[in-house]
């Protein structure tokens, strides 16, 4: 994984410091993964995955697939089972409906949201 990362910060043309301020992460981090003395840790990914959520995930794990995914797929609809309850909003601040969306209880709002695709890439959107 070490040389995908790698691989990333030469397509970027960015530093392993720019890439480390960019994800928040100590520059010794960067500095330990890319030398091969520590393998990146699930919080570092998640970070990297979120930071650049065009990266194909399976290229990331693997190296099979394009670095880069297409980002069509995000404007197909999406089809859940279960339509969210609402509640009345007053302001239509489409931050403030998205916060109040409801599913199981009253006292359960939703925090995130994660799109995972058949082909390992996946987007995350977190309520503000």
């Amino acid at each position: 994984m070490k040389d995908r990362i790698q691989k990333f910060i030469d397509y970027k043309n960015i530093s392993p410091g720019e890439l480390s301020d960019i994800l928040g992460v100590q520059r010794s981090n960067i500095s330990h993964i890319l030398n091969g003395r520590n393998k990146p840790g699930a919080a570092f990914i998640e970070k990297f995955l979120l930071s650049f959520p065009n990266v194909n995930a399976r290229w990331l794990f693997t190296g099979e697939g394009p670095m880069i995914m297409n980002t069509d797929k995000e404007s197909k609809s999406l089809n859940f089972s279960q339509e969210p309850k609402t509640e009345p909003v007053s302001s239509t601040s489409r931050d403030d409906r998205a916060s109040k969306l409801k599913f199981d209880s009253p006292s359960k709002t939703i925090e995130k949201v994660v799109l995972l695709y058949s082909d390992g890439t996946f987007l995350s959107y977190n309520a503000e």
